[in-house]
């Protein structure tokens, strides 16, 4: 070949060179990249397989069993079917007005005759009262203001706080007359009618199984009465035995229809009564909150909670004892239904 020519070939053959050389360097690059892309995968797989190994293994290790939590609220029992019968027994069904309310799952479990009013004698002071217990909480009234009755039975003059009391431990008609009086009859019918009292005529003295439930409602929420407030008509609708040696208008068994009936449960009762005092009765009722305290299965050990209704039993011409015998009978029924003794 002539020198010149091999010259002139020499830059073309370099180019090529140069060419094979980068694609080469690039194939390299790329390979490494291939290579390390496929070992973090392959680490990512072992890693993820090690922890499926680890969560498996965990998994079938026996676990402590944890006890479920205690139900909150109770089962709800419905009475209808005891209520039937006790009423059925009673022989006369148009002289009986019950209804029963669950006020853990808010709900009727009970009813006979529950809008058709009837007279309701003394229980008629609960109306009274929770107007008292309201204008006192709101400062409408000084508690502490006195009428003249006389002395109470710790030979204290009666203040407005002594006679919410009176009325309702001991159904002291001259606390509930005089209080009933400065609210004023047409005053105090009004305020219940804008409430949604239906069959209530507390002049007439009449009531319904419904709308007492609703008042008793009222008085277990008590949104707009003071939670010590709630705390004395507690105590005043629970201990209701006079001090020995007391007045015998004070003296009087005030527990001797529904309370009487039950062994377990606490019975806040307002009663109710209209006789000849020989024994026979034209009207009797009971107005309640019936509780019955946290009780253990006794074959599981389960707790069950508290159970909280209101109880409302009006009659005709019956008597107490015909109203114990269906306490009794709605004790029975809620030891049966939890299983404890």
């Amino acid at each position: 070949m002539d020198p010149q020519d091999y010259m002139a070939s020499q830059p073309k053959q370099e180019k090529v060179f140069n060419a094979k050389k980068i694609v080469g360097i690039v194939l390299v690059v790329v390979l490494v990249v291939v290579l390390v892309a496929a070992g973090i995968v392959f680490a990512i797989k072992k890693l993820n397989e090690n922890n499926s190994s680890n969560s498996n293994n965990q998994n079938n290790t026996p676990a402590t069993p944890v006890e479920p939590e205690e139900p909150k609220t109770p089962e709800k029992i419905d009475f209808q079917l005891i209520t039937d019968q006790w009423i059925t027994a009673q022989g006369n069904s148009a002289n009986f007005e019950v209804m029963i309310y669950d006020l853990d799952n808010s709900e009727i479990v009970a009813r006979h005759n529950e809008d058709k009013p009837m007279y309701i004698a003394s229980i008629y002071k609960m109306f009274v009262a929770y107007e008292g217990y309201y204008r006192i909480d709101h400062n409408i009234w000084d508690g502490n203001g006195t009428y003249g009755l006389g002395k109470d039975i710790e030979g204290n003059q009666f203040t407005r706080s002594k006679c919410l009391d009176y009325m309702i431990r001991y159904s002291y008609s001259p606390c509930a007359e005089t209080m009933w009086n400065e609210i004023g009859h047409d005053k105090l019918q009004a305020i219940y009618n804008e409430k949604g009292y239906k069959n209530t005529n507390i002049a007439g003295i009449t009531s319904t199984p419904s709308d007492l439930v609703k008042l008793y409602r009222e008085y277990y929420k008590h949104t707009d009465l003071t939670d010590e407030s709630w705390e004395k008509i507690q105590d005043s609708m629970l201990n209701q035995e006079a001090p020995r040696g007391a007045a015998s208008v004070y003296a009087q068994d005030w527990r001797k229809g529904l309370p009487a009936g039950f062994s377990t449960a606490k019975v806040y009762d307002k009663v109710g009564w209209w006789g000849d005092g020989k024994g026979n009765w034209y009207y009797y009722a009971d107005a309640a909150f019936v509780t019955f305290p946290e009780a253990k299965d006794k074959d599981t050990g389960k707790t069950r909670p508290e159970r909280h209704y209101i109880v409302i039993v009006l009659t005709k011409s019956s008597n107490p004892a015909e109203i114990i015998k269906f306490g009794r009978k709605i004790e029975e029924t809620v030891k049966t239904t939890d299983n404890y003794i």
